[in-house]
């Protein structure tokens, strides 16, 4: 009895490995946040009470929970080379087990949708769709691998925007400076997980443009942006271009997560050591949680 009791135990813990549990808390977390900050008028009663957004918000960690399933489905081999320690963990989980609770969990996120709205259930379905499409195609192309990759982690985010919100400037600042910290992430794991990716044909932006060309690629992106970033400030200030335009929690957040972008692709590009990228790639992982959860200081 006690050993069926811990053989089950095992097996959740290595599942909430697979399905990366503080991702999901990270996610539902910046859920509440934004919706509590910009939203609720910050009452903390309309958060608790609002019954579609926890919907949307159990939409979200059930969808992304399977996607992580789906991903390591067809990363397995890959990443027995990058990371073959979480690749044994992983396989002490019977794979047709997995495939069964991505399905059960694509089923959760698309029921807790459909309870929101259908415009939201929509949303979801499309999601899911093209969560399984970036695994199954969109991961061997290059460049579109690391956008696909990168919108896979803002989406949730933005259904709370697509449901309760109203497009602003702010929110570009927002949206657009997580996205390119994203897709520089994208590209930095691309280089920490070259020889997995160069063995099985994976052609991501460094198997196909070379290490070298990456690192130059990477710091003329983040450069160009960090400049286009200060030039537009300076030019609202100076000649205001942009409509109900002024300094506020949204261009901070931007300007830092710019700014990360920045360190960290100058940082490669003078650090050959690839055991540093580990480092500088855990850098743009608290970029990214300084990000999301920022929003508290609005």
């Amino acid at each position: 009895m006690f050993g069926i009791r811990k053989k089950h135990i095992t097996g959740f813990l290595l599942l909430l490995g697979v399905v990366r549990w503080y991702n999901l808390a990270l996610i539902a977390a910046s859920q509440y946040l934004l919706f509590w900050l910009a939203f609720s008028n910050h009452e903390l009663s309309r958060v608790l009470y609002d019954f579609k957004l926890h919907c949307i918000v159990a939409a979200s960690v059930f969808s992304v929970a399977a996607a992580f399933i789906i991903n390591a489905f067809y990363d397995v081999d890959k990443d027995l080379v990058n990371r073959p320690k979480q690749v044994v963990m992983g396989k002490l989980l019977r794979e047709g087990a997995l495939l069964n609770l991505y399905v059960v969990l694509n089923f959760l996120a698309v029921s807790f949708a459909m309870m929101a709205s259908i415009r939201v259930m929509v949303f979801f379905v499309c999601y899911t769709v093209f969560c399984w499409f970036h695994s199954h195609k969109l991961q061997k192309m290059p460049v579109v691998r690391e956008i696909s990759a990168s919108l896979l982690t803002m989406i949730p985010l933005i259904a709370i925007w697509f449901h309760f919100g109203h497009w602003h400037w702010g929110m570009f600042y927002y949206i657009g400076s997580l996205a390119i910290l994203l897709f520089t992430r994208e590209v930095v794991k691309d280089m920490a997980g070259h020889k997995g990716n160069l063995i099985f044909g994976y052609k991501t932006v460094v198997v196909v443009a070379g290490v070298k060309t990456a690192r130059w690629g990477l710091v003329a992106m983040n450069t160009g942006f960090f400049v286009m970033y200060w030039a537009l400030n300076w030019i609202q200030m100076v000649d205001p271009v942009l409509p109900n335009w002024h300094p506020d929690y949204y261009l901070i957040i931007s300007g830092v997560s710019l700014f990360t972008a920045f360190w960290v692709s100058w940082g490669i590009f003078f650090n050959r050591d690839a055991g540093k990228i580990d480092v500088l790639d855990s850098f743009l992982k608290l970029g990214v949680v300084i990000h999301l959860l920022s929003i508290v200081l609005q």
